[in-house]
């Protein structure tokens, strides 16, 4: 029987987390004992109750931390994770653990606990190569021999592998592309605006640089000016990180702007929008997309996206640089016109319905990890 180390670089149900739990539930189905690590110095956002909810599952809690992108946070982490590395060898080594999974390229323990083990390693690569990801130049002697020997690196879209083999230099010749699991939302009829000389415009995420939130809301400011009824909600998460950033935005604030924190009700938020606009500067397979299209909203994103490999542009979805205002602005001046957005938003459901009945991101798992 296959026993499977699950290592969580935090300690939430979004992101890369979601991903894991998802990840977990699918090798429980395939009948594998499952061990999930997780940091005991982080706050838990929920993942123990869901952890709770799944038979079988054995939950570790120990001290240990992600490194990053600078040099001496890495190599102190690894030293501050060196109890936590010899605990959880004694463990791999007692338990028959066959396969160690690690939940983000931040999530440095994995890949020196299968080094130190010589169990396989499944290396799961989520974040894109940008100021918060992605790894100092000096570190790439230690980063580059640990990828090399995973068993498996799961990238999440082509363009992300891409990304990742330019930043480091090497080709990733064990790089495997698993898109992320995509949730199924409640149905709705593709919406059409209650107003006759504008519409709602949402954003979902993070508030953080890379998001590009100043080109939206800079547009949106035109576009307030052509079509006085149209409105802007702003959604997301917001942690100290990026809290100065959002207090940035208030600056540009009108009555007609909306910053909403993160809600898990998405269903609710997609339903007070016409258009979902996604400007950030990278991404890498933003899941958000299908949710809004499921919903019968019109997207407009970055096309500097993953989600260029699944749908297509001017039919499905519109995509547009996120160095080039003026071509979102057209994009968003089109779309006000509601026989142009209402096309657009059926094509982009019926599509994303598609997408999420043959999603074999479970299957896909099993394969790779229950041996």
């Amino acid at each position: 029987m296959s026993h499977i180390l699950f290592i969580s670089h935090a300690r939430g149900l979004h992101g890369a987390e979601s991903v894991m739990m998802q990840a977990v539930k699918a090798c429980v189905a395939k009948g594998a004992r499952v061990t999930v690590v997780v940091p005991s110095v982080v706050l838990d956002a929920g993942m123990k109750e869901e952890l709770k909810k799944i038979e079988g599952v054995r939950v570790m809690a120990l001290p240990y931390r992600a490194a990053g992108i600078h040099k001496w946070r890495t190599w102190a982490v690894m030293g501050y994770n060196w109890y936590t590395l010899c605990r959880l060898a004694r463990f791999v080594r007692r338990e028959q653990v066959t396969t160690i999974y690690s939940s983000s390229s931040i999530t440095i323990l994995g890949a020196a606990l299968a080094q130190r083990t010589g169990v396989r390693h499944i290396w799961h690569f989520h974040e894109p190569v940008d100021e918060r990801f992605g790894w100092h130049p000096s570190l790439k002697k230690l980063y580059i021999p640990y990828i090399r020997q995973a068993d498996t690196i799961i990238c999440i879209s082509h363009k992300q592998q891409q990304e990742w083999e330019q930043a480091l230099g090497i080709q990733l010749s064990n790089a495997r592309i698993i898109y992320n699991p995509m949730k199924r939302i409640c149905l709705m009829k593709s919406k059409e605006s209650v107003h006759d000389d504008g519409c709602t415009i949402g954003f979902v995420g993070h508030f953080e640089e890379r998001k590009n939130i100043p080109l939206l809301v800079h547009t949106f400011e035109r576009i307030y000016q052509r079509f006085p009824s149209s409105r802007l909600l702003l959604c997301g998460a917001l942690d100290d990180k990026d809290r100065w950033y959002v207090e940035k935005l208030t600056d540009l604030r009108t009555p007609v702007v909306e910053i909403l924190p993160q809600t898990p009700d998405v269903v609710k938020f997609y339903g007070r929008i016409d258009i979902l606009v996604l400007p950030s500067w990278r991404e890498t397979m933003p899941l958000v997309v299908l949710e809004a299209m499921q919903a019968g909203v019109c997207v407009l994103q970055t096309n500097q996206s993953g989600m260029n490999e699944l749908l297509e542009d001017a039919k499905e979805t519109l995509f547009f640089s996120p160095d080039k205002p003026e071509e979102l602005l057209t994009l968003l001046i089109r779309c006000m016109e509601n026989d142009y957005r209402g096309s657009i938003a059926r094509a982009g459901q019926e599509k994303a319905m598609k997408l999420v009945k043959n999603q074999s991101f479970d299957e896909q798992i099993q394969q790779l990890l229950c041996v």
